[in-house]
């Protein structure tokens, strides 16, 4: 498969994550609709969106606090989610793990057996999207083998989706039927962007033009802040997939993601 296309002249697109209402109610969170699943100019119908929610002063200032002194505690009642969305926002990248108590990030050594250049970059690896960011965090000891997907598509006349989102896993046990139920507790390492590099916008043989929210560093990276999350803190639904037939079917076609005919239907939230 040769290397995918590389989009010329095109900017990193703005983040827009909130939508805030004219008159935000005092002290909380307007949820201004669920996740849609449905079929629009340059949406297929197994791309999921964030639900849209709007951040008031008063959450934002707990927001600030956290962030200025690395103390969880201020957290306001809100989704965690909401938090690193926000946190995203600001500039900062998020890195999802299993594992918690690591104070220093390092490259992975392995071999990650990607289709696009990129991908295959020995280094820390970053999303500037939290929802992204947590389907690795909750990457639970069951999970035999994961789908997922953090991107925004290129739209007539050059601008960019909002961000795309999917998610099917495989489990270990084939008895298992619900896919919430191989997600497990994590941590979401938050960094600074100093040394990582983005994604180019490239194009995908499937979906076009597409900008992921990726991110990596060659180095190591030290986090400047620990949130641990957990299955609740994921807002969107799952797919259950066949370990083999996905592999295999993407051996074959390493561009065809997401392999929909050997999925779920996604769960109902």
């Amino acid at each position: 498969m040769p290397a995918p296309t590389r989009a010329p002249g095109i900017a990193e697109p703005r983040i827009r994550y909130w939508r805030r209402p004219q008159n935000p109610p005092t002290g909380g969170m307007r949820d201004a609709r669920p996740y849609r699943i449905g079929i629009r100019w340059g949406m297929a119908s197994w791309m999921l969106e964030a639900p849209s929610c709007a951040v008031t002063d008063t959450v934002e200032h707990s927001f600030r606090q956290v962030l200025a002194t690395r103390d969880l505690q201020f957290l306001p009642s809100t989704p965690l989610w909401v938090f690193l969305q926000w946190l995203a926002q600001q500039g900062f990248l998020l890195h999802g793990s299993p594992q918690g108590g690591l104070h220093e990030l390092r490259p992975g050594d392995k071999a990650y057996g990607q289709p696009d250049e990129f991908s295959n970059i020995r280094g820390v690896y970053a999303a500037s999207d939290g929802l992204w960011a947590l389907m690795y965090a909750l990457h639970g000891p069951n999970i035999q083998s994961k789908s997922d997907m953090g991107l925004r598509l290129r739209l007539p006349h050059g601008q960019w989706s909002e961000m795309r989102y999917f998610l099917s896993v495989a489990p270990r046990d084939k008895e298992v039927q619900d896919p919430r139920a191989l997600l497990a507790p994590g941590f979401v390492y938050v960094l600074e962007r100093q040394g990582f590099a983005p994604s180019p916008p490239y194009e995908h043989p499937g979906l076009g033009f597409v900008q992921e929210a990726h991110w990596v560093n060659p180095g190591s990276v030290r986090p400047l802040l620990v949130v641990p999350v957990s299955p609740a803190d994921f807002v969107l639904p799952i797919r259950l997939h066949d370990a083999d037939v996905v592999a295999a079917r993407a051996k074959a076609d390493p561009w065809g993601f997401p392999w929909l005919d050997s999925c779920s239907p996604p769960e109902r939230r």
